[in-house]
Parts: structure tokens; C-alpha cells; sequence
């Protein structure tokens, strides 16, 4: 079993005068992706005690994960998702004080237990509770056994600057075992130009895939650098694709932990997540 663990929030999407809203947070993404691929998940996050929670509560009960969500007096986080030509997105936030934060490593002692991998998202690391329960989070999972992932998945305009997100994100990639990050992403960290040379200076003690969008994805470990071409597809919506990357190329790893072959289930996701509507990837069945 994969748990996932972070933000749940509400993402508002203005496409064609409408304003559409659906349940999202890149750990919640994953969890469900896992579900609807066959493999075994669980999604632990808090939303607010308010009208957003509600709604957001009942549609995370949909997923297909285990659910295991805690409601706080903050409020709801939502996130704000302009569509660009070529199925690329502009985010903005609403999420001051917001109720993902609001995690506790007591909730989810007895599922370390039974999880291999505890996924971890990045969007609480801007509070110092969220960091906190990160790195006890991280510890409790390498003690019961279970390696951690990580989607760096930079937000910087939640942070004072770019430079507190990447040190907030450095220091949950310290502890993790496995994690993800864009190409733009790799190069802020590494101060690489090279895709392929950034993850294999991330992937000293892990395995670090690196995600290209259009041009496809590096999976490093051990000093073994495997790069492959992405599917060519109409891209919809990039929303969700590198949550459908990651969601595959963990669960290949859980099976079997050959990088190569979590590439190719990853790469095999993203292509299909892009062709979608973000909100249908889940039932859709790749192998």
C-alpha cells in the first residue's frame, strides 16, 4: 500500500467563461491515480470545517483511496488554474493559513505499518507546522519499514522567496528515498543546465526522476541514468499529468523496484493524463 500524505484543496479552473472546481492536491492526485491503476492507496490530508471542505470531503470519498481526512477551523485552501495554449497552467493561491497544514503524524501511525512508501506533498512546507510533520512524518515511515517519496513541486509564491521554497523543499529531499521534480526544478536545485546531469546529482542515496514535459523524463539511482521519450499526443490540459507520472512510476517501483520499467509506466500516465480532462484520469486503465 502507498499512503499519501498533504494538501487536499479545491482547484478553480476558468476555461471557455466557465469556472469549473474539482477535488486536487498533488498527494490527493496521486493516491487516486494509484487506485484507478489497480494498486493499493490511501490519502491522509485536512481541509477546513467550511462549505469548500464539505464539498471537497464528499468528492475525496469518490477517489477510490482510503480516505483518512481530519477537519480544521482554518480554511480551506483553493487553488486558482489558468490554462495556457498547449495545455500548460498558471497557478495562483488562496491558502493563507490554510487547513492542509493542519496534519498530525499521530493519524497515521497504525497505516505506516502497512504502507511501503509514504508519498509526501509539498505545499504544507510553507508553514513551520507542515515542515514539522514532514520530517516526523519521514521518520516514522523509515522506522516502520516504509521508504518516502517526494514531489518537490516548487510553489514559490507561497514563500517569502524562492530561496526559503527551495530550502524548505531541500530539506524534505534529504529525507526521502524516492522523488520527483520538473526539469525547471532540477536545474534551480542542482544549478545544472542538463536534465540528465541534474538527476544524477539528485539521485546520490535515491532514486530521482526528472520530468520534461513534452520531451519526456530522466530516472537516476546508483549512478544509472535511464532517459525516455515521451508518447506524442494532443496535449488538453497538462493538470495532473506529472501527478499521473509519479503515481505509476511509484507503483512500479513498489512492484518490482526497476527504474527503467517505472519510467516507461510513468512516461505511459503523462501522455494519457494530458490527453484527458484532469478530473477523468481516474478509471482509466493503462495496462
Amino acid at each position: 500500500m502507498i499512503l499519501c500524505a498533504g494538501e487536499l484543496i479545491a482547484d478553480i479552473t476558468a476555461s471557455g467563461g466557465e469556472m469549473r472546481r474539482r477535488a486536487a492536491g498533488a498527494p490527493f492526485n496521486v493516491a487516486c491515480d494509484i487506485a484507478a491503476l489497480g494498486g493499493g492507496a490511501a490519502f491522509y490530508g485536512c481541509a477546513g470545517r467550511d462549505g469548500m471542505g464539505d464539498w471537497l470531503a464528499a468528492e475525496a470519498e469518490k477517489c477510490g483511496a482510503a480516505l483518512m481526512l481530519r477537519r480544521s477551523a482554518r480554511p480551506t485552501p483553493l487553488a486558482f488554474v489558468e490554462l495556457l495554449p498547449g495545455g500548460e497552467r498558471r497557478f495562483s493561491f488562496r491558502a493563507e493559513r490554510g487547513a492542509d497544514c493542519e496534519l498530525k503524524c499521530a493519524d497515521i501511525a497504525g497505516a505506516l505499518g502497512r504502507a511501503e512508501i509514504l508519498h509526501l506533498g509539498s505545499l504544507m512546507l510553507r508553514s513551520a507546522k507542515g515542515r514539522r510533520f514532514a520530517a516526523e512524518a519521514a521518520a516514522a515511515a523509515h522506522k516502520a519499514g516504509a521508504a518516502v517519496s517526494f514531489d518537490v513541486n516548487l510553489r514559490p509564491g507561497l514563500y517569502p522567496s524562492v530561496a526559503a521554497a527551495v530550502g524548505a523543499a531541500r530539506e524534505v529531499i534529504a529525507l526521502a528515498d524516492v522523488i520527483k521534480l520538473s526539469e525547471e526544478e532540477a536545474a534551480l536545485l542542482t544549478g545544472a543546465a542538463d536534465a540528465g546531469a541534474a538527476a544524477k546529482l539528485l539521485s546520490e542515496g535515491k532514486t530521482a526522476f526528472v520530468t520534461l514535459g513534452e520531451k519526456g523524463a530522466y530516472a537516476a539511482r546508483g549512478g544509472e541514468c535511464v532517459f525516455m521519450s515521451a508518447k506524442s499526443v494532443k496535449a488538453v490540459d497538462a493538470t495532473g499529468a506529472g501527478d499521473a507520472f509519479f503515481a505509476a512510476a511509484l507503483l512500479e517501483l513498489s512492484r518490482n523496484g526497476d527504474i527503467k520499467a517505472a519510467l516507461s509506466a510513468g512516461t505511459e500516465a503523462g501522455a494519457l493524463a494530458v490527453t484527458l480532462n484532469a478530473s477523468n484520469f481516474a478509471g482509466m486503465k493503462l495496462y
